[in-house]
C-alpha cells in the first residue's frame, strides 16, 4: 500500500517504491500502526527474506518511516499519526456522505436535461 508524504519538491522520489521489500514491510506496519513486530514476524508476514528484513528496516529508519523499540519495529510516530488521521478523515467522509444517492445510482443521469453541444 503506497503512502503519500507531504513534499515541497514535486519531483522528489517517493520514499518507497511499490513491489520492493521496503514497500512490503511498510505495508504490514501501515496495516497495524499501533503494533510492533520482530524482524522474524515481519519475515513470516511477508515474502521478504529474513536476511533482508534488518537491512531494509534500517533504511526505512534512515528515511524516518519506522522506529525501533527494543527488538520490535513499528511505524515512526508521525507516520502512524498521519495514518490514523487519514483513516479518521475517511471515516468522517463516509459518515457524512456515505448515503449519497448519486454515487450509488446512475438513474438520475437520465433525468438531466440535454444542454446541447455548446454546454
Amino acid at each position: 500500500m503506497p503512502i503519500q508524504l507531504d513534499s515541497n519538491d514535486e519531483n522528489e522520489v517517493p520514499p518507497v517504491r511499490p513491489g520492493t521489500n521496503a514497500h512490503e514491510l511498510l505495508s504490514v506496519l501501515l496495516d497495524h500502526p499501533d503494533m510492533g513486530f520482530t524482524p522474524k514476524e515481519l519475515a513470516e508476514l511477508t515474502t521478504v527474506p529474513h536476511s533482508s528484513v534488518h537491512k531494509t528496516l534500517a533504511r526505512l529508519r534512515e528515511k524516518g518511516l519506522v522506529r525501533k523499540v527494543d527488538s520490535y519495529w513499528a511505524l515512526a510516530e508521525d507516520v502512524a499519526a498521519s495514518r490514523v488521521a487519514n483513516v479518521v478523515s475517511l471515516q468522517q467522509i463516509e459518515a457524512e456522505y456515505g448515503d449519497d444517492a448519486y454515487g450509488n445510482d446512475d438513474e438520475w443521469a437520465a433525468e438531466v436535461p440535454d444542454l446541447g453541444e455548446n454546454a
